[in-house]
């Protein structure tokens, strides 16, 4: 099976994450996709706005009739405290795969920015494949060059329709394929939803009803003024 690993804050879900996964679904093939709300997130200093169990419900909520989409609890926070790695949950997940399921990272563009930064970034880089997605416009160079020095690039020999793949190596780990999607058609952020939110919106349109009423409901992303 082709499995899709969709983490992140989820803080909150919105149409963008949904969007993402529908295009990796539809291009690749993937038979799921799994959306992995993360306990605490490495390089963000700061804890996420909404707790796990709300990020959580309202990840389910997100995804509730897309037909593929799981929510999956495999990052939840660690009982140590310790932040959650995206090497050591992939091979978490690998454990509980068949020997010849694939697993492909899904994320956005502008969390592929930041890769050179991760734990163990050339480890992770190998040790799945990776899906990223970019709005039309993005200089899909700013990719490669994000990457740490000890992957080197190399065109496929893949035939993707509406996909570029490129082959990431390394001597010492091994290799994967990196495939970009140039043509996400949703600019949602999840900054963006909570800056609306902060400042009184009861509903943004980017996002699911569901979600804007689990919002509501809790009194989550709530400054004092509109408290």
């Amino acid at each position: 099976m082709k499995i899709g690993f969709f983490g992140g804050s989820f803080d909150p879900p919105h149409r963008g994450h949904i969007a993402l996964a529908r295009l990796a679904m539809e291009r690749l093939g993937l038979d799921r996709v799994l959306f992995a709300p993360v306990g605490i997130q490495p390089l963000k200093r700061d804890r996420a706005e909404a707790g796990f169990s709300d990020r959580v419900a309202m990840t389910r909520q997100a995804i509730e009739h897309e037909p593929g989409f799981e929510l999956s609890l495999i990052d939840a926070p660690r009982a140590d405290g310790r932040p959650n790695y995206t090497i050591d949950t992939i091979r978490s997940l690998r454990a509980t795969l068949a020997h010849d399921d694939q697993i492909f990272c899904l994320m956005g563009a502008d969390s592929f920015l930041s890769i050179g930064k991760w734990y163990r970034a050339a480890d992770l880089l190998v040790a799945c494949d990776f899906v990223v997605a970019a709005r039309s416009g993005f200089d899909l160079g700013r990719l490669t060059a994000a990457l740490p020095g000890a992957i080197s690039v190399a065109s496929c020999d893949v035939a993707e329709p509406g996909a570029l793949v490129l082959c990431l190596h390394s001597p010492a780990r091994g290799e994967s394929r990196l495939y970009l999607l140039p043509d996400l058609d949703e600019d949602a952020s999840a900054s963006s939803v909570r800056a609306s939110l902060h400042h009184g919106a009861r509903e943004p349109s980017a996002l699911h009803p569901a979600v804007a009423a689990w919002i509501h409901e809790h009194g989550l992303y709530r400054n004092d003024e509109n408290a």
